[in-house]
């Protein structure tokens, strides 16, 4: 397994390959060195998600086009699916990827959690 943007304090790693095959990341609305969430709500914490995703998939030598299933935990699923998708649609494309949204209470502040799972060639 190779781990990645480890952190020893808080002892996860954002992403993680295993199997040579298979990437899986998880992401929030919390930029690095920061205990709060970007500012703007859900909208704004999804598009700090796939920034951060970005830079996971770059370590990990793919791109978006990789990711096949992902996981949203909105801290308001009906109230702010629609803000989050415009992000969603923005980035992604014509790339429709498995997708499943849940209603949870999330910490720090956060409106947005995701899970991204990719294939690797």
């Amino acid at each position: 397994m190779h781990f990645i943007d480890s952190d020893l304090d808080f002892p996860i790693s954002s992403a993680v390959v295993h199997n040579g095959r298979v990437f899986e990341a998880v992401v929030t609305g919390i930029p690095d060195g920061d205990s709060k969430p970007v500012a703007g709500g859900a909208a704004s914490e999804m598009r700090e998600c796939f920034r951060q995703l970005d830079l996971l998939l770059a370590a990990a030598g793919v791109d978006r086009s990789c990711i096949c299933t992902a996981r949203l935990y909105l801290q308001d699923v009906v109230g702010e699916i629609r803000d989050v998708n415009v992000f969603w649609k923005e980035y992604f494309g014509n790339h429709p990827v498995v997708r499943r949204a849940y209603g949870v209470q999330l910490q720090s502040g956060m409106r947005v959690e995701a899970a991204f799972t990719a294939e690797l060639p």
